[in-house]
C-alpha cells in the first residue's frame, strides 16, 4: 500500500530533521543527498524522477550558502516542482554563520513566487524582522501579501505556539512540539489529508 503523503528534500540540517519527523509519523520521504554540498555536479540530480507523485519539496534557505552548486541545484528543484506538481516548502533557519542570514533571505526573495509554504524557525524570526525593518508581529502578514505566498508560518516552541498566515485568514494555536522541525514534519504529513481551505489548515496544525 502506497503511503498517502510523500516528501522530497534537498540539503542537510533542518531539512533532514523535518523529513525524519515526517517519516516517524507515516510519510514517505526521499532526501536528495550529496557527498559535498560545496562541490558537486548539480546536473546529475534527476529532479523529474525524484519529484514524481510527491506532495512536497522541502528546502532550506541556508543550503544555498554552501556554494554555487547548492544554489543551482536548489533553484533547479524549485523549477521542476512547478512543472511536476509538488509544492515548495522553504525553511528559513539561522545559518551556522548568523551574519549570512541576509544572504540566504535574498535567495528566498528572488524565488518567493515559487514557494507555497514559507516556514520561519524561531531563531530566524527576529533576524528576518530586522532585515525587513518591521515589527515581528506583522512580519508574516506583510511577507504573505508582498510575496503572494499561500502560507507563511512561524513556529515558536519557546512560547508553545505556532502562527500561520494564509490566503484565507490566519491561525494561531498551541503546540507541544519540541522544535520547529518537529512541528513542520508533522504538519506536512497531515495537511494533504485534512482537506482544503482554512479548516484543513487548522485541523493539520492542531494535530501537531
Amino acid at each position: 500500500m502506497e503511503t498517502a503523503v510523500r516528501c522530497v528534500g534537498f540539503g542537510g540540517g533542518s531539512v533532514s530533521e523535518v523529513l525524519a519527523v515526517a517519516t516517524s509519523v507515516g510519510a514517505s520521504v526521499d532526501l536528495v543527498e550529496v557527498a559535498d554540498l560545496a562541490d558537486f555536479s548539480h546536473g546529475e540530480i534527476d529532479w523529474r524522477g525524484r519529484l514524481e507523485h510527491a506532495h512536497w519539496l522541502v528546502l532550506s534557505a541556508s543550503t544555498v550558502l554552501a556554494g554555487d552548486s547548492a544554489r543551482s541545484a536548489q533553484g533547479a528543484g524549485m523549477t521542476f516542482a512547478e512543472f511536476e506538481g509538488p509544492r515548495v516548502v522553504m525553511v528559513v533557519d539561522l545559518p551556522e554563520d548568523p551574519s549570512r542570514l541576509a544572504e540566504a533571505w535574498g535567495f528566498v526573495i528572488e524565488r518567493i513566487r515559487q514557494i507555497h509554504i514559507l516556514f520561519l524557525s524561531e531563531d530566524a524570526l527576529a533576524g528576518i524582522a530586522e532585515i525587513e525593518q518591521m515589527d515581528a508581529a506583522q512580519l508574516l502578514t506583510e511577507i504573505r501579501l508582498r510575496g503572494m505566498v499561500p502560507q507563511v508560518i512561524a513556529s515558536e516552541p519557546s512560547e508553545s505556539r505556532v502562527r500561520i498566515t494564509h490566503s484565507l485568514g490566519a491561525h494561531t494555536g498551541s503546540s507541544a512540539a519540541e522544535s520547529s522541525a518537529n512541528w513542520l514534519g508533522c504538519y506536512l504529513s497531515e495537511l494533504p489529508l485534512q482537506g482544503p481551505g482554512a479548516d484543513g489548515i487548522a485541523a493539520a496544525a492542531n494535530r501537531c
